[in-house]
């Protein structure tokens, strides 16, 4: 889901503006409104300077626990494929293996009890 700032009014408006324009028409997620800026704090993403919340993306599991953080400042927009990536590799990870630097689904994860086999094929 995402969540901003803004109000469930500016929401709405956004929803109606088509994206080429600056909306998010289309968008598919549920868009929460955090108007009073407090998941924005919970969170360590408000920028209290100016009260504007930075660009943060979590990836939390099924059990609540954070797994991933990522905050971008102002601007700098978020990387959806990394964040899918990420999620695959979690989904993976949770099956019991680790996943080596620029994994991606479908590439080779570490089997930790047979994570020499995997180095020796490393160039």
């Amino acid at each position: 889901m995402a969540v901003s700032c803004d109000s469930q009014y500016s929401h709405k408006a956004w929803a109606e503006v088509p994206r080429n324009k600056g909306g998010i028409q289309g968008v598919q997620i549920p868009v929460a409104s955090d108007f009073t800026k407090t998941i924005a704090r919970d969170y360590g993403v408000l920028f209290e300077a100016n009260q504007i919340s930075l660009r943060g993306t979590f990836i939390i599991n099924a059990e609540g626990t954070i797994l991933s953080e990522s905050v971008n400042f102002f601007p700098v927009g978020r990387n959806v494929e990394e964040a899918l990536r990420l999620i695959d590799a979690f989904q993976a990870a949770a099956q019991g293996v680790v996943c080596p630097i620029n994994w991606t689904k479908g590439k080779e994860a570490i089997n930790p009890k047979e994570a020499s086999k995997y180095f020796e094929k490393v160039k």
